[in-house]
């Protein structure tokens, strides 16, 4: 079966358990797959970023599979005096129309590997789930820009030394404007939002901003320039420490602030419907709070 019948199958066959073979061909058929690049003379150009995947949601509306694969280092000067974390996850993004689509950016299942004072543990991070409306779309000019909303409910379960990573409080709400550009091989991308904690006495709410610069160097290959930061506008009460999480935990710390990290990579477009990218990201600000550096590998299946 080819990727562009396979993504369309899978959501059928979701939509047949869910409500049978008549709710499955009904709701299918009133689906704009190709989303943004569907129309004639729709958007062409397509290369998402590779860095922080949770929060710096793409504008154009597609309906995609894009697994993820991170490594990250832990600093020697936080409180574990370093270890590593592993996180396995799954995004998944279905188009309504050409303009409003389905997302899912937040699941998955991380491994985490500290030197001492807190134990090793794994477990299932929280999952998100929202819609997002493209407000600007001109395939002329290659500019699209889309507001967007998603619910993180306390879903996962990852903790420890009793303290609670993922899967406790009352969630979170993401709000978020992205848009993109493009001046023949170079491609710009921005987005800004709040991460907002729905119980402020457990977790903290955050402030994010990302940029990203693309260039098509050779034909299909992309290397990749971006920037991204994490802000907290509202500390939690929960765990005495001057640290957070950034994108990947939330400590409910009385204490953090701002981590910026810069981050270098590249995609390659092996067609119009598979896309890999590889990234390396480290910090750029004196605070690092977790992250000292990090791995990504990623595989986007497009309709």
């Amino acid at each position: 079966m080819s990727v562009s019948k396979l993504l369309p199958a899978s959501i059928a066959a979701a939509l047949l358990t869910a409500g049978g073979p008549a709710a499955a061909q009904d709701l299918l058929g009133a689906f704009d797959l190709k989303g943004s690049f569907g129309a004639t003379g729709g958007h062409k150009r397509y290369v998402p970023g590779i860095a922080n995947p949770l929060f710096n949601e793409t504008p154009y509306i597609t309906t995609e599979l894009r697994a993820i694969y991170l490594h990250q280092d832990i600093p020697n000067g936080f409180l574990t005096g370093g270890g590593n974390i592993d996180l396995g996850a799954a995004e998944i993004r279905i188009a309504i129309t050409d303009r409003l689509g389905f997302i899912a950016s937040k699941d998955g299942y991380a491994d985490l590997d500290f030197k001492h004072t807190l134990p090793d543990e794994s477990g299932f991070a929280n999952i998100s789930a929202g819609l997002k409306y493209a407000i600007v779309s001109d395939p002329k000019t290659d500019t699209i820009l889309t507001v967007g909303a998603e619910y993180e409910p306390p879903s996962g379960n990852l903790k420890t030394g009793g303290i609670s990573l993922q899967g406790k409080g009352d969630g979170f709400v993401d709000l978020f404007l992205t848009g993109a550009t493009a001046f023949g091989r170079l491609g710009l991308q921005g987005s800004i939002g709040t991460n907002l904690a729905l119980d402020a006495g457990h977790d903290s709410s955050m402030l994010h901003y990302s940029a990203s610069m693309n260039y098509e160097a050779l034909p299909n290959f992309f290397p990749m320039i971006e920037l991204n930061g994490f802000t907290t506008i509202d500390k939690g009460r929960r765990t005495a420490g001057n640290f957070e999480g950034t994108d990947l935990v939330n400590f409910g710390a009385t204490d953090s602030g701002t981590v910026v990290t810069a981050a270098i990579g590249a995609r390659y477009r092996f067609n119009e419907h598979i896309l890999l990218g590889l990234g390396y990201e480290v910090p750029v600000t004196d605070r690092e709070d977790l992250l000292n550096w990090r791995l990504y590998a990623d595989l986007v299946i497009r309709y």
